[in-house]
């Protein structure tokens, strides 16, 4: 659970990738197109109690539901926002990890793209699935009861997919087996709240994946799914929403999260998330003298279930459906030219 956040993280630089290699790729062997709440600063570290070095805090017995609607300020520019505080009984959400905790997860995706460049329209094209295998450790429980991790990819797949040709499964595979052995750390409080996270790549990986991960750093230490300081109970719903700088736009994200069941240690969380941006000027990198790219629209929801097991480093479960819309318009020295794309994501994750 307390890599959760960036393990969803890597599936963005991936999809990016994908884009690249075939956002250009003809159907045809053509080449005509190119690519109101009341709201309350939070302290960064006040969010934690003190705890024993050997493990996290343990669950609070239930405690009376604060007052819905009370948002605070948490983790890197992120608002938590209560709605429903649930039905009794109710207890707060908290990790209880141990130093030395060590787990296997294996991450799905699959990905659907179409795009328009001017007045060249191509089909839906489908990614080759993706399937990365990865070792998740707690190597530390800090004595402000932080959780210190580490994870490593120890082996990434493309699948086979009647859908696809062989070409565009090889060129892939080409690209992402550099990923192999990339690794990170993260350090996050008991509430879910990221302090700190970043990737370590491998000296070897391909120029595509480093400049889309490097560009992605912040959206990182953003990913994280804090839980409100109230206890909750059933049916509690709350809100993180946050700001995020990704690939050279700026986004305004909200997801919505339900506690849909508990059984001791286990619950089960359903999510909606809706990302949208304003018109902007993008910051492409390499971009050539003369040329622009212009933001028109982006919209892009979702929406997803877990099954998680507070005492354990991966998730029991999770799948999750997005769909995104952008619009874009390039400008080459005067020459304008309109680019949609319309990409379906899902992904899916268990641990073993």
């Amino acid at each position: 659970m307390s890599l959760r956040p960036r393990l969803r993280a890597l599936c963005v630089p991936l999809a990016a990738v994908a884009l690249h290699l075939f956002g250009c790729q003809p159907t045809d062997g053509k080449s005509d197109a190119k690519p109101a709440a009341k709201t309350e600063a939070a302290a960064p570290k006040t969010d934690a109690p003190p705890a024993p070095v050997a493990a996290a805090p343990d669950v609070k017995p239930a405690t009376p539901a604060a007052a819905p609607n009370a948002a605070a300020t948490v983790g890197q520019g992120s608002v938590v926002t209560l709605i429903e505080a649930g039905a009794e009984p109710r207890e707060p959400l908290r990790l209880k990890l141990t130093a030395g905790q060590e787990q296997a997860m294996v991450m799905t995706m699959r990905m659907g793209m179409g795009m328009q460049i001017g007045p060249n329209a191509m089909p839906k094209t489908d990614i080759p699935p993706m399937q990365m295998t990865m070792n998740l450790k707690v190597s530390e429980i800090t004595g402000e009861g932080d959780i210190r991790s580490e994870f490593s990819l120890d082996k990434i797949e493309v699948l086979p997919d009647p859908k696809v040709p062989a070409a565009m499964v090889d060129q892939l595979k080409s690209v992402l087996g550099t990923m192999n052995k990339m690794s990170g750390t993260s350090l996050i409080t008991p509430r879910g709240i990221v302090k700190s996270a970043d990737f370590n790549m491998p000296p070897d990986v391909n120029p595509q994946i480093k400049q889309t991960i490097d560009s992605m750093r912040q959206q990182i230490n953003q990913m994280s799914v804090p839980f409100p300081e109230e206890a909750l109970g059933i049916g509690a719903k709350w809100t993180v929403t946050q700001q995020l700088d990704q690939q050279g736009m700026k986004l305004d994200q909200v997801a919505t999260w339900e506690l849909k069941g508990r059984d001791g240690s286990v619950v089960q969380l359903a999510s909606t998330i809706v990302q949208t941006a304003a018109p902007q000027k993008i910051s492409a990198p390499g971009m050539p003298e003369g040329a622009s790219v212009s933001l028109d629209r982006l919209d892009s929801t979702g929406a997803g279930t877990n099954e998680v097991d507070l005492t354990r480093v991966a998730p029991i479960k999770g799948d999750m459906n997005m769909k995104s819309s952008i619009a874009m318009t390039t400008d080459a020295n005067g020459v304008k030219m309109p680019m949609t794309m319309d990409m379906d994501l899902n992904l899916q994750i268990s641990g073993k």
